[in-house]
């Protein structure tokens, strides 16, 4: 079996392995999973973590979840801290793939990024909660992948049988001209089962596809979660959040 071939029956298994564990599982989170920060998979929700939550953790991402840059399949990992309860910030490194002293492809160099996130309005009984923020605000210019503004609004509805569900739906501005990644509409919709709060399964449109999966929150610290990209391919990962700041 061609080792490309071997490699995504490989990757295939594991999603599935992770997909069962979200369904199986008993562990309710909030985190924008494959970038580190607050959101559904790959887009932001106006959602926001807790005061003073520290998360840190790694995503496997494959190329149709990334900028052009990355033809080919890569991860990431980062940490994350919100602030205050209204202003979040996280910190990524992607590994890149570059020729190394002996003339081959390696992941040896990474590309670091960053997300700011503020939300002015809280979500309240007739109004959404609205979130404005920036990917690689920080960045320099020529490695900008990831370079966006975007505003997102995220309204919650819990039925009196414990029911969860909140629609998100938002708009990215992309930033630089020579390279653009997310631009213009995304939306989705996370569900939260009454029997299993630490649960949610998930649907999204991230301006380029649909993803949909699961995530979970196992033993009050750590969460995985697995989404497919227009069922094409299937990324994943896991977190540890606590609170660092009372």
């Amino acid at each position: 079996m061609p080792k490309a071939i071997a490699f995504q029956t490989y990757l295939r298994q594991i999603g599935g392995i992770l997909i069962l564990l979200l369904l199986e599982s008993i562990g309710n989170t909030h985190a924008q999973y494959s970038m580190g920060s607050t959101g559904q998979f790959l887009i932001p929700t106006a959602e926001m973590q807790e005061e003073g939550t520290f998360m840190v953790g790694a995503n496997y991402l494959p190329t149709a979840t990334t900028p052009a840059v990355f033809y080919y399949p890569t991860m990431n990992y980062f940490v994350d801290m919100t602030l205050f309860s209204l202003i979040e910030v996280t910190y990524r490194m992607t590994l890149l793939k570059s020729l190394n002293a002996k003339g081959k492809y390696t992941y040896h160099e990474q590309d670091r990024s960053n997300t700011v996130r503020i939300r002015p309005l809280k979500e309240g009984q007739w109004w959404p909660a609205l979130v404005i923020g920036a990917d690689d605000l920080f960045t320099q210019k020529a490695t900008e992948y990831w370079g966006a503004y975007f505003g997102a609004a995220t309204k919650s509805i819990h039925t009196r049988s414990g029911h969860r569900i909140a629609t998100t739906l938002g708009w990215y501005l992309p930033r630089g001209k020579q390279r653009v990644f997310n631009k213009g509409l995304f939306g989705g919709i996370a569900y939260t089962p009454p029997f299993c709060q630490e649960l949610k399964l998930m649907a999204e449109y991230d301006t380029r596809g649909w993803n949909a999966g699961g995530a979970v929150r196992l033993w009050k610290h750590l969460s995985i979660h697995a989404f497919t990209h227009e069922f094409k391919s299937i990324s994943a990962g896991m977190r540890y959040e606590c609170t660092l700041i009372h």
